[in-house]
C-alpha cells in the first residue's frame, strides 16, 4: 500500500478517534460520580448501626436511592463503553474496507448508528442519575426544615 491510498484512509478515521476521546471524557466523569454514592452508602451503613427509629428509616432509603443512583451510573458508563466499542470497530472496517477492498460500508453504518445510540441513551441515564439526585436533595432539605 502506498501513501496517498493510506492518507484518506487515516482522515477517515480522525472523526471515530475524536468521538472515542470525548466519549471517554464522559466515562471519566461517570466513574467519578459512581464514587460519591458508593463512599456515601459504606458511611450511612456505618451511622445505620448506630441509628434507631425514624432515623434509621430514613438512612434505609436514604442508601436505597444512592443503591439505584449506582445502578443508573452503571448502565450509563455501559452504554458508553459500548460506544466506544462500536466506534472502534468502525475505524477497524473502515480500514478492513480500503486495505482489502470488501463491501464492509453497511456494517460500518450500523456500528456508526448503534454508537451513537449507545451514546445517547448513556446520557438519559446520566440525566436521571442527576434528576434523582437533586430529587434526594429536595427531600432532605424538606426533612431538615420541618
Amino acid at each position: 500500500m502506498d501513501i496517498t491510498t493510506l492518507i484518506p484512509i487515516l482522515q477517515a478515521s480522525i472523526a471515530p478517534f475524536v468521538l472515542i476521546s470525548g466519549i471517554g471524557l464522559l466515562v471519566l466523569s461517570m466513574t467519578n460520580r459512581i464514587g460519591r454514592p458508593t463512599d456515601l452508602i459504606r458511611k450511612l451503613l456505618a451511622e445505620m448501626d448506630r441509628a434507631e427509629g425514624e432515623d434509621r428509616d430514613f438512612l434505609k432509603s436514604q442508601i436505597t436511592v444512592l443503591r439505584r443512583r449506582c445502578t443508573i451510573l452503571r448502565r450509563a458508563i455501559a452504554l458508553a463503553l459500548l460506544a466506544i466499542s462500536l466506534i472502534c470497530a468502525v475505524t477497524l472496517l473502515l480500514f478492513a474496507e480500503q486495505i482489502f477492498g470488501l463491501g464492509l460500508t453497511a456494517l460500518v453504518e450500523i456500528c456508526f448508528i448503534g454508537g451513537l445510540i449507545a451514546i445517547i441513551m448513556s446520557l438519559f441515564w446520566l440525566l436521571e442519575d442527576m434528576r434523582i439526585t437533586l430529587r434526594s436533595l429536595d427531600i432532605e432539605i424538606e426533612r431538615h426544615q420541618n
